[in-house]
């Protein structure tokens, strides 16, 4: 069956471009990991049939006020990839700023934060 699934008008006037809420985005990712972990996948790619399963996933939990189509969520999972490059840019770029995993927090050597924080 194609997967041909439309975004509602009131989302977007560009097929690619529609609104993520962060509920939506949530449910993206579990679905992902499920497959990743399911599917065992040894690459960061997944096959045509895993991205018809995860879009028809999708759309079955968010139908009917949303349908999304696989490009859109290959789409989306590449702004979820440049997202991630960039904070681990940001943060191992020399920047002084890190993660401390053991306290969950952000590490910032020079004050950077707190001087954004007064702006």
């Amino acid at each position: 069956m194609p997967r041909t699934h439309e975004v509602p008008l009131s989302q977007s006037s560009h097929a690619n471009k529609v609104t993520w809420i962060a509920f939506i985005e949530l449910v993206f990712i579990e679905l992902m990991h499920e497959e990743f972990v399911n599917v065992r996948l040894k690459s960061s790619t997944f096959s045509p049939f895993v991205w018809g399963r995860i879009c028809d996933r999708l759309n079955a939990t968010l139908a009917p006020t949303y349908a999304y189509t696989i490009e859109q969520l290959k789409g989306k999972l590449n702004r979820f990839r440049r997202a991630r490059r960039l904070l681990n840019d940001l943060i191992s770029g020399g920047t002084g700023w890190g993660w401390d995993s053991q306290l969950n927090t952000v590490i910032d050597e020079h004050g950077c934060l707190e001087e954004l924080y007064r702006v």
